[in-house]
């Protein structure tokens, strides 16, 4: 069957901050912590506009001897199907977005450590919507002080 493509594409990514320890002798452990903050900018030949995040994860940033310690830094900008009605455009960069640059974070670190064993170098899968959806409260309530 063949695969069409997806009305959301990723249009530049650009690591900013990758910071990676690990401890071969330390505790296999998964304390995460994340953030975003939406951008926008202009690109491309003819001025589009690409939207997307700058997204920060740290992994066990106050853990006592963990394993993996991690800090990245990335923003990301995505190209979305412009016929879509503005919220659902949103709704598809946050959401999938996410879970893509998620999935890309977890290869990054999975391949840049090079003594843990798989086990220990595999970022859990999270619950993005969960953390999209308080994130989005957050600012809200942000917006509304």
């Amino acid at each position: 069957m063949k695969l069409k493509t997806s009305i959301l594409q990723l249009k530049k990514l650009q690591v900013e901050q990758f910071k990676l320890e690990e401890n071969i002798n330390g505790i296999n452990k998964f304390i995460l912590d994340a953030d975003f903050v939406p951008v926008e900018s202009a690109e491309g030949d003819n001025n589009e506009k690409y939207r997307g995040f700058h997204f920060t994860l740290k992994v066990n940033d106050r853990a006592k001897n963990p394993a993996l310690k991690s800090k990245i830094e990335i923003a990301v900008l995505f190209d979305v199907d412009k016929n879509l009605p503005e919220e659902k455009q949103v709704n598809f960069i946050l959401y999938n977005g996410l879970a893509i640059l998620y999935g890309i974070i977890r290869g990054m670190i999975f391949q840049a450590c090079s003594i843990l064993p798989p086990n220990m170098k595999l970022l859990p899968s999270v619950n993005l919507a969960d953390f999209i959806n308080s994130k989005l409260q957050e600012l809200t309530e942000d917006k509304n002080n």
